[in-house]
Parts: C-alpha cells; structure tokens; sequence
C-alpha cells in the first residue's frame, strides 16, 4: 500500500509521532489537511485557536527526478476568509523530502514562540523537538541579524544555528506581519553556502503565517535529513519511464514536454523576455489592473498611454538588466532542479508579476526601483504582498476622493492616485514613500485604523468607516466598502483578487484568492464561465496535491494520472476523486459560515461590468452597468450553476 509520512507536532507539550495517510483515500498533502481539518472539527473554534491545524505537505513525487514536484502545500483556516484554505511554497519538498517524511502537522500552543526542528536519518526514522526562542529574542533578529532584517534574518540566524546539525537544512518561516495582522506569509529561501540566498518564496494568501504564530506560537520550522525517499520508489528517479510515458502521451520527449511547457517562465523569444513579470506586461498590456483597478473607468485609448509608461519606467529598466545585458543571467530556481529557471533577480530582488504589481502600478508606483523596494520590504516583513497592494490602493484612492485624511494613516500629505494627472518623476518616490509607511504601519499597528485593518482586515475596517464617517458616506454617496475590490465570505470573511482584470476572480468559488478558477481577461454568462471554472478549479486543485509547481501545468495535467498509476501503481480517477474533494471544502466552508456572499464593494460590480464591455459582450456588459443589481443576478446564477456541477444542491447550494 502506498502511503504518505506525516510527522504530528504537540507544540504545547512538545512531543512528535508518525503518522500515514493511505493512499488511493489521501493522494496529497491538500487531501490531508482537508481531512485532518473536518475530524477536529476546526470550523467550530476561533481561527486562532490550537485547533487550527497548520498541515504542511510534500506530494507523493517529491524526491525523485519529476520536475516540479517539490512545492509544498499549506491546509489551514484562514483569517482573512474564515474559511479552509490552501497556500502553496515553491521548492521547499527538495530539502524537506531528506527529513524521510511527506510533511508536518503543527498542533497545540506555546505563549512564547518556538521553532520545531525536524531531522531525518538515513535508515528512516526522525526526530523532531520543539525548543523555544522566546519573544525578545525574535524581535532582536527581526530587526537585524547580521546585515538582515525580518524574515530572512530569522532565517540566517537559523540557518547559523542548526545548519551544522542538519544535512541539507532548509527552513520556514515568518516574519513581524504575523505577530501583529491576519494576513502574513510563511516564506522560504534557497540555500546558499549555509546562508539564505536570493530567491524567497512564501506561501503568502491566506494568512498561514499568523496562524502559525498567532494560533501556535512557532515562529519557523528548520528541518534537514538524510533520507532517499526514492529509495523506497526506485520509479521516482526513473527518467526512461519518464520518457517513455511522456512519448506515449505526449508524442514528444519528457525534457521537451517540459521545456515546452514551461518556456514562458524562463524566456519567450517570441516576446524577447521571460518569467510572469517580463511576460505579463507585454503580453496583456493595458488589460491589466493598475492605480487600484481605477483603470476599468478608462478609455482604452488612456489605458493604452498609461501601460506605455507603465513599459518604459518599470518595465524596461528590469528587461534591460535581467535580460539583454550579456553574460550570466540572474535567473534562478526556487531551489530545486528545473529548466524552468523562473525567478528572476533584479539588482538582487527576486521579481515576479503579482507582487511587483501590487506595490508598484496597482499601487500608483511607476518606477522600478521604487516598487522593488517595497517588494523587499513585505518580504522583510512576511506579509502577504497582494493583500498589501490592495490595502494601499484601497487607502490611496480614499485619500485620492477626500474620504480619509492623511492624519488618519500618519501621512504628511496625500499621495496622487489620479492615473490622469500622475507624473512619475516625483508621484512615484512620493507613492512609495506613503505606501512604506502604511505597511510598517500595519505591523507596528500605528494608529487606530492602520490596527483595526491589521487584526481584522480590509472588508471589517470599510464597515466601521462606514458608521464613524457616516457623513461622507452621505456626502459623497459612496461607502468605504465601494472603493476596494473583494469577494465577501461569510459575516466577516473575505478575499482581494489576484490582480487580473477577470470576473473568475471574484466569482464565488469555495478556495478564493487562488487560481483555482479562470483567471484571463475574459466573460462569459455565468453558467458559462462556472462550467469553465469547474475544469480549472479541478486541474489546479489536483496540481497542488500532488505537489507540483503550477508552471508546469501544462504537461503535468495531461500526465499527471499517468504518474499515478506508473510510479506509483495506482488506478484513481483524478476528476472524480477532485469533486469529491471540493465537495468536502464546500461543507467546510458552510460550517464555518465562511461561504460565499453576494458582491458588496460597487468597484468590484463595475470591474466585472467593465470587462464585459470592453470583451464586447452585449447582454450582460450593458445590463450591469446601467443597473448594478443585474450583478447579483449573474453572482447568483454562476454559484447555482456550480453547486449543482460539484453535485451540491437544496441548502448547500442556496447557502
């Protein structure tokens, strides 16, 4: 039987045991958390309750030679929707796979924070131990350890301290954001001569990070081994077979099925750059969001004008440097061997699209050195990067209508988020300076509105400005909750949308704030668009149980049930067993009372009927925008449509 190794960690207590999850029931680490999650029951407690599980897994291909196969997945409940949630982390299974278990399970509660050390031997067993760091010493090396600060400090210093102990250390960890807010990452770097590196990844939406602080008090996982977990599956290192099954399928070698698949994450030469920052810009142009999704008001003809500048003072100077400059390029992995290479460095900041645009044009930040250095500092603070964009816009364009006063945040002035009026020469380093400061805000929670978005988030704080400035609701006929973009989840849940201009985003999905939906630039009718959602969200859902990296989703969704039945000797229906899954979240999210509610925010209505408009749709573009309340029809329809695709229905489909 084959069967998957979680290590359980008391952190109250501080004791460690083994466990197995049997496959074909449990095929991945997501199908573990969701499982483990429904029998304790942690719908029923606070989300920062010991009873929240933080369930941290491996698929069951990590360890060998698949590409891709060593992303490792996070399964708890979030802060910021209420509801179950997945986050995944890039490359740390290369080094976690050594400890000879698939992943970690963190229970229970220490007042004092604590890092859990796991290491694996080579006959296979592991010890694991809970030892405490205590909160001065936490503060100290995030705010400075050897020429680091926040996260990586914590990692340097960790890396420092038991490195010499554990074979292949790597490390997990979090940052001051998940002391102090409900939307904190838990991050990782790659490992360089014993010290982090440039690359950092994090596995950010959601708030895993403080619910591992704030719900158990473990400030990082380090862990190390000298386990071969291939040696238990010899098919697991097995490249003929690879190839072999990739020519059958495929009709092309595996290298060049993955190589094909993956190309525009390292380099596209039809556009001449490479990696979701260098593609994304050029390739959707001014269908992506910018100044806080006030772009969706613009003619096409304006839009056009800004994303030239947008090209030229953003763009242009990370292409010059990372990808026409000769010689060694600073293109990276995330820590394991692929040719992907996706992560591209830039004067030493690692540079993808979503958090570079968070912090840069979504935020009203043009030029390249002003976003890469607010890209550093979320990852210094280990906050979720897309979550803070979207609260500094949505702060921004309040200051922008006169809404708020830059004496609420602790600004001197205001910052100019008028797209029409914006000269980057002196807006953009004014932006960035105000954005800075509204982050460190929300980690030290300076003030009584930057701690109430801290601890409760985005959609709570438009409620309350809604009641304490009641008169400028009246004034300017606009609520707080109007100016942001969200989905809302429950009475108090919700999720910003990863930052395209597309209605999946914002749909009523059970798992937002992924891409467990359709995510171009598109429209379609509801029923449409939920079939279509459906097949993406069942695809997406499978790649991270089964550990993959979602770039190479284009050949490992055509093999992927292959790979379960050749390495690992297993006869399953993916789709079959996927819908089973979702329909486990979707009760969860119910008894949780973190299940979708209908539109709230009139920004998010107009994003939804502006693309519509601009895609040519004639029915449902007009429709919307000259009467919001059609929204709701097309919200309705859409969760209807597909309760009833993943077999829902009665009181689970109505909510």
């Amino acid at each position: 039987m084959t069967v998957l190794r979680f290590l359980r960690v008391d952190v109250a207590s501080g004791s460690a045991r083994l466990v197995e999850a049997s496959m074909p029931g449990v095929l991945g680490p997501v199908d573990y958390g969701v499982k483990l999650h429904m029998e304790a029951g942690s719908y029923g407690y606070p989300v920062f309750s010991p009873r929240n599980l933080v369930v941290a897994g491996c698929g069951p291909f990590a360890g060998g030679r698949v590409f891709g196969a060593h992303r490792m997945a996070l399964v708890f409940r979030s802060p910021v929707t209420r509801g179950l949630h997945v986050s995944t982390v890039g490359g740390v299974c290369y080094r976690f796979i050594a400890t000879g278990v698939h992943g970690i399970v963190v229970e229970g509660w220490r007042e004092e924070p604590v890092v859990i050390v796991v290491k694996g031997k080579a006959g296979g067993s592991v010890e694991a131990r809970v030892e405490e760091i205590g909160w001065e010493t936490l503060w100290t090396i995030w705010r400075g350890y050897k020429g680091f600060r926040g996260t990586r400090a914590l990692a340097a210093y960790l890396l420092e301290q038991y490195g010499k102990e554990l074979p292949r250390a790597g490390v997990l960890v979090v940052g001051p954001a998940a002391a102090r807010t409900i939307m904190a990452g838990v991050f990782s770097f790659d490992v360089e001569h014993g010290r982090p590196g440039g690359v950092v990844d994090s596995a950010s939406r959601g708030g895993a990070g403080s619910v591992l602080l704030q719900g158990h008090g473990v400030a990082a996982i380090v862990y190390g081994g000298e386990y071969d977990m291939s040696r238990d599956n010899p098919r697991l290192r097995d490249t003929r077979l690879l190839d072999e099954l990739s020519r059958r399928v495929m009709g092309k070698s595996y290298i060049g099925a993955v190589e094909q698949a993956t190309v525009k994450y390292r380099y596209d030469p039809r556009l001449g750059t490479g990696g979701t920052f260098g593609v994304n810009y050029v390739h959707y142009r001014d269908l992506l969001p910018f100044f806080g999704f006030n772009t969706v008001y613009l003619s096409k003809a304006a839009r056009s004008k800004l994303v030239d500048m947008v090209l030229e003072e953003l763009w242009r100077p990370v292409q010059r440097d990372v990808f026409e400059q000769p010689g060694a390029k600073p293109w990276r992995t995330c820590g394991e061997p692929c040719p992907a290479a996706c992560k591209k460095l830039w004067r030493g900041v690692k540079i993808d699209y979503e958090p570079s645009n968070a912090l840069g044009p979504f935020s009203g930040v043009l030029r390249a050195e002003d976003m890469a250095s607010l890209v550093e500092l979320a990852d210094e603070l280990g906050i979720d990067a897309i979550e803070a964009g979207h609260i500094v816009a949505w702060l921004f364009d309040l200051l922008q209508r006169g809404m708020l006063s830059p004496s609420d945040l602790g600004l001197q002035g205001r910052p100019v988020f008028d797209p029409l009026v914006y000269r980057v020469e002196h807006d953009s380093r004014a932006n960035a300076e105000a954005a800075r400061r509204i982050l460190e805000g929300l980690v030290e929670q300076r003030g009584w509105l930057l701690s109430l978005i801290a601890t409760r988030g985005l959609r709570a704080a438009a409620h309350v400005l809604n009641l304490r400035y009641s008169g400028r609701v009246y004034m300017y006929r606009t609520g707080y909750q109007d100016v942001a973009v969200y989905s809302a989840y429950g009475g108090q849940g919700y999720m910003t949308p990863n930052l395209y201009w597309s209605p999946g985003l914002v749909a009523p999905v059970p798992v937002p704030g992924r891409y467990w939906t359709v995510y171009s630039p598109s429209f379609a009718s509801p029923e449409e668009l939920a079939e279509a959602v459906l097949d993406r969200m069942i695809a997406e859902y499978l790649v991270d149980n089964a550990g993959f990296c979602r770039f190479h989703r284009r050949w490992v969704e055509r093999l992927l049930e292959h790979l379960y039945h050749e390495l690992l000797g297993l006869e399953v229906d993916l789709r079959k067993h996927a819908l089973e899954t979702l329909r486990v979240i979707v009760r969860y999210q119910i008894l949780a009372s973190a299940e979708p509610r209908p539109w709230e925010s009139r920004k998010t209505v107009d994003m939804i009927a502006g693309i519509a408009l601009e895609l040519g749709d004639r029915e449902w573009g007009p429709r919307i925008a000259e009467d919001p309340a059609s929204a709701r029809e097309w919200w309705s329809r859409f969760r209807e449509k597909l309760w009833g695709l993943l077999g829902l229905g009665g009181e689970e489909a109505g909510g």
